[in-house]
């Protein structure tokens, strides 16, 4: 994304009218790599973010509330101890590099006005925040770097130095400059540009060629150069001027794509959302792109759990299918321990094996025994009543066993699916509490619990129909068994793992339309939504039956009618409600 020296720069203009002169109030850090600052300016306060995360550096005003941790790390309370009731006197950018400055006015222990400096550097994945005394001295960095890891000394105590990395500042540069570097390169002109001026993202630079139109094959170089360096100063004039059109891009599933304080013709495909500021813009598009790497983020941790869980489960359910197929010789040593008792004083003892008359067979005969020749027949025949004891008390613990790991499974598997069709925070926590309460995951007691029944996803049918959609097992149960009505009607996906689906009947005739509604849903909240053609059972509630002890979210149900969808690729043409 184009969080470049140039969009920073008029960041920068619109932090000065914002925070210029305000009271540092309140220091947060709610991760390892962000800082929060609250600033009192006006009647108003601002809550300044600035991260340094690897991907996703960043700094705007959000009006996001954010939760902060019980403890402060070291380098907040550092801030705490120096900031706390400071003025912000001055914010600025170094030249267009993304690297912005900040001067507070303070006081020493002596009660003297010293200022002291935030200074973050957006570098991707060496983004860092430094904390400066008036001596350019590093106090502390968010991010200690170790001289073995770079050569530029990132300690407390070192004196702060920009990276040796600065590019050209665009401002001011003649044409026979620009025409020289442009001429001479041997690099594409957006790659040309990025590497030479300061400020311009990958973006941006494409913007400039795009707009030059220099992939006209009838136009000389000489022409070229000079279109990209009048679409160059032009970009530079809008800057100047502080002219802005703050844009974010959003693509066909309303996710952003991107942003920049000017409307960019590379992204002419996507559709818009215009802000009046660029940090409102800004603040906008990071709090969408900090749920989306939440629900990413968390999805793939309670993935990873269930998996883990699924893969216990199927080998101890593998195990058990070892000790039925074992058992079923169970009743072989019984039978040869009752003969060994019955051939005790005429047994023949035959390279290692008991010759004894098999009283089971019809005719008599004799068969042989297998047996530890350094026992008495007496004492072999116990080893095999053990070995048919411990045989059968393993069969038939395995037999319960696996109506139990059954069950499990298709508890793991149902949640799995609902996991990947969760489309909110609410429905990953109460994934978290249905795993927490079946002691898959251990309880964070500090941590307020999930609510167990809460709001499922509610949709209104096209036809006017309310339907509902379980978020957890425990919803589904609910929704099942307690909510809906007798009449109400039920979806779910035949054999495939998924949530249960309510339709409020109200009495009413339901139109074909709707049920069809209702089974798009139930296969989009399955495990089957990546599929085509998925089966999906539907009948009234009354029909739907829990058996005693069963895991949540499991149940039988009978008459029924099944209807065969095509899952939809996303939730756009259904009317959800919040």
């Amino acid at each position: 994304m184009p969080f470049d020296g140039l969009s920073l720069n008029i960041l920068t203009s619109e932090l000065n009218e914002l925070l210029l002169d305000g009271k540092v109030e309140r220091i947060y850090q709610p991760n390892q790599y962000e800082i929060n600052i609250f600033v009192y300016k006006g009647g108003n306060n601002h809550r300044l973010i600035i991260s340094a995360n690897p991907s996703l550096p960043r700094i705007y005003i959000s009006k996001k509330p954010k939760k902060n941790p019980e403890v402060a790390p070291n380098f907040c309370m550092l801030l705490r101890k120096n900031l706390l009731g400071s003025k912000i006197i001055s914010i600025s950018q170094v030249g267009f590099e993304r690297i912005i400055k900040f001067e507070f006015e303070t006081k020493n222990e002596l009660g003297d006005v010293v200022s002291k400096y935030l200074v973050f550097e957006m570098m991707g994945k060496h983004s860092n925040i430094f904390f400066i005394n008036s001596q350019n001295k590093i106090i502390d960095v968010i991010k200690r770097i170790s001289p073995e890891q770079t050569s530029r000394l990132v300690l407390p105590g070192n004196e702060y130095a920009l990276p040796s990395v600065i590019k050209t500042d665009p401002n001011n540069i003649s044409y026979n400059y620009f025409y020289e570097i442009l001429k001479n390169s041997k690099k594409s002109y957006e790659n040309t540009l990025i590497d030479t001026f300061s400020g311009l993202s990958k973006q941006i630079a494409s913007e400039i060629v795009l707009h030059a139109q220099v992939f006209n094959s009838t136009i000389d170089e000489n022409e070229k150069i000079k279109r990209i360096f009048n679409k160059f100063e032009e970009i530079l004039d809008y800057i100047e001027k502080k002219e802005k059109k703050p844009i974010i891009y959003i693509d066909q599933n309303k996710k952003p794509i991107d942003f920049y304080f000017l409307d960019l013709n590379i992204y002419k495909n996507y559709s818009k959302i215009e802000f009046e500021f660029l940090n409102d813009c800004i603040d906008h598009f990071y709090s969408i792109k900090e749920d989306n790497i939440y629900l990413t983020e968390k999805k793939s941790h309670l993935k990873k759990i269930i998996e883990q869980n699924f893969e216990k489960v199927i080998n101890r359910y593998e195990i058990n299918k070892i000790k039925l197929e074992e058992g079923k010789d169970a009743d072989k040593y019984k039978i040869y321990a009752d003969l060994l008792f019955s051939n005790i004083s005429n047994a023949k003892i035959i390279d290692g094996n008991a010759e004894v008359i098999d009283y089971y067979s019809e005719n008599l005969k004799k068969i042989l025994i297998p047996i530890d020749k350094s026992k008495s027949i007496s004492e072999n025949a116990q080893i095999y009543y053990k070995m048919f004891n411990k045989l059968k008390n393993a069969y038939n613990y395995a037999q319960k066993e696996m109506h139990i790991l059954e069950q499990e499974i298709d508890f793991l598997g149902s949640l799995d699916a609902i996991l990947e069709s969760s489309i909110d925070s609410e429905g990953l926590e109460l994934i978290q509490s249905e795993l927490e309460k079946e002691g898959l995951i251990k309880i964070n007691k500090s941590k307020k619990k999930a609510k167990e029944i809460s709001k499922p996803y509610h949709f209104v049918s096209k036809d006017g129909f309310h339907i509902y959609v379980g978020k957890n097992n425990i919803q589904n149960d609910y929704l099942t068994l307690k909510f809906s009505s007798t009449n109400d009607l039920w979806f779910h996906t035949q054999k495939i793992p998924g949530s249960h689906v309510i339709l409020k009947t109200e009495g009413k005739e339901i139109p074909f339309t709707t049920i069809l509604e209702c089974a798009q849903l139930s296969a989009f909240f399955s495990k089957a939504k990546l599929s085509t053609k998925v089966p999906v059972d539907y009948t009234f509630t009354k029909y739907i039956k829990k058996p005693p002890n069963s895991k949540p979210g499991f149940v039988i149900y009978d008459n029924f009618k099944t209807v065969i969808i095509d899952p939809p690729s996303n939730l756009d043409n259904f009317n959800k409600i919040d």
